[in-house]
């Protein structure tokens, strides 16, 4: 039940006297009533109802009574009347009492329209206040999260995507740069960095295996390595692997984070652990490395900003270990292109593990020339994720573009930008289709030709 606390409008006399007189409206009718019966009586004895004068006061009095409080109170005061004409009256007046009666009649017909009116204008206000009201609220809310975000653009501006891009980039650097011994180190102390200008991580550091091919699964001591952030504080091995959010990240394989009674994130650190949150990376159902955050700010540590750093951490993890992940992972079978199938294979992970679609839109040839052409104008027209190879089956041209986290919309209009920059009509002549990671079993299907179930 919703208790309204705000103020409470001071009823008048009249209000109060209108609410009593509604409230006891049948009492008032037989008052009323008794009073003229009375006056009359005392007018004249042998017309109580005063019926027989030039002025039909009987019908001014019906007229108040029935408009008033309707047709039942109409017809109540009516009937007593009636009585009183029988009784008191040599001879019944039937004829002032069917004038009356219509009357009655009359008036009761017009007080009903007239309260359905006011009722139905009260019902019509009334809901135009509650949805301007839902409005009002809705547009403040609106008004307050456009704010947020034009604040969360100002002060964190890079997405998912652009991070990624500089994931990407940094590890080029890395692989070019020879006087970087530890390289693997070094990729998870630019990733640490990447979080702190990104998502506020004041302080962080990354539990790692040292050895991928190393015939142990598990993360533990022996095969594991740290890579501290800039402002984190250095402690002993064993004493990060025993911290009870560490421990259970890993035994678990699931994030696992400091939370308050009721189950929801809190920056206040649990007496069982130094940390706020440890957040697991899998490679083949295996912990391969564990980003374990110790400081953070209360508005950023939240399920959106932690989702979007687990999302990262699960592409670097892929990005650091592509050579074992592609030899495990490989569906696009006529595709020769390497690079295109290890980011193919790491956005189908990202699909199963965080629902994050991609898309697929492949452009199917069956001209060499023009493929060529088409081909050479794609890769001009490439962003900075996208990517693009091509697929020969059986005399067919399958120019394959790849959209990392991006929907069919976005294909669609890359698509009708190609054709919009293709010079000759000719060239504009293909067929094409979009493939999302729920069908990409339909993505083989294509290329081969196969219309088999």
């Amino acid at each position: 039940m919703q208790v309204n606390k705000g103020r409470v409008k001071e009823k008048s006399r009249i209000d109060t006297l209108l609410k009593l007189l509604h409230q006891y409206a049948y009492t008032e009718t037989m008052i009323i009533l008794f009073l003229y019966l009375g006056v009359g009586y005392l007018v004249d004895s042998s017309d109580i109802c005063i019926i027989n004068d030039k002025f039909s006061f009987i019908l001014i009095l019906l007229a108040v009574i029935t408009l008033f409080h309707g047709f039942e109170n109409g017809l109540l005061a009516l009937s007593i009347l009636s009585i009183v004409m029988w009784l008191f009256y040599p001879v019944f007046p039937y004829v002032e009492f069917l004038v009356v009666l219509m009357m009655t009649l009359i008036y009761s017909e017009f007080h009903y329209y007239w309260t359905e009116k006011i009722k139905a204008a009260e019902i019509q206000a009334n809901y135009r206040g509650v949805k301007l009201d839902e409005f009002t609220k809705a547009f403040y809310t609106l008004k307050i999260s456009h704010d947020q975000l034009e604040k969360n653009y100002v002060i964190k501006p890079m997405s998912i995507r652009n991070s990624i891009k500089d994931i990407i980039h940094e590890n080029i650097l890395i692989d070019a740069d020879d006087s970087i011994v530890k390289k693997n180190e070094e990729y998870y102390k630019r990733f640490l960095l990447l979080l702190e200008k990104s998502f506020s991580v004041s302080s962080a550091l990354i539990i790692y295996k040292k050895d991928f091919e190393d015939e142990k699964n598990y993360l533990d001591y022996d095969n594991s390595a740290i890579a501290y952030g800039t402002h984190t504080q250095k402690r002993e091995k064993q004493e990060i692997l025993d911290d009870y959010l560490v421990d259970k990240a890993i035994g678990r394989k699931t994030p696992i984070y400091i939370s308050d009674k009721d189950g929801e994130m809190t920056i206040m650190n649990d007496k069982n652990s130094l940390y706020l949150a440890a957040l697991p990376a899998l490679n083949n159902s295996e912990v391969t490395s564990v980003l374990v955050i110790e400081k953070m700010p209360f508005m950023a540590f939240n399920r959106e900003n932690l989702t979007s750093i687990l999302i990262l951490l699960e592409y670097f993890s892929i990005e650091v270990s592509q050579k074992d992940f592609l030899a495990q992972e490989n569906e696009l079978t006529l595709v020769e292109d390497k690079k295109f199938q290890y980011e193919f294979e790491r956005m189908k992970y990202l699909y199963k593990k965080f629902n994050v679609n991609s898309i697929v839109l492949v452009l199917r040839i069956d001209n060499e020339l023009q493929a060529k052409r088409i081909y050479d104008k794609v890769e001009k027209m490439l962003r900075s994720l996208d990517m693009v190879t091509l697929v020969k089956n059986d005399g067919l041209y399958y120019i394959t573009l790849l959209f990392p986290l991006h929907d069919k919309a976005a294909a669609l209009g890359y698509l009708n930008r190609l054709l919009g920059s293709l010079e000759e009509e000719k060239d504009k002549k293909f067929n094409y289709m979009t493939f999302d990671l729920q069908k990409r079993g339909l993505l083989n299907k294509y290329f081969k030709e196969d219309y088999d179930a």
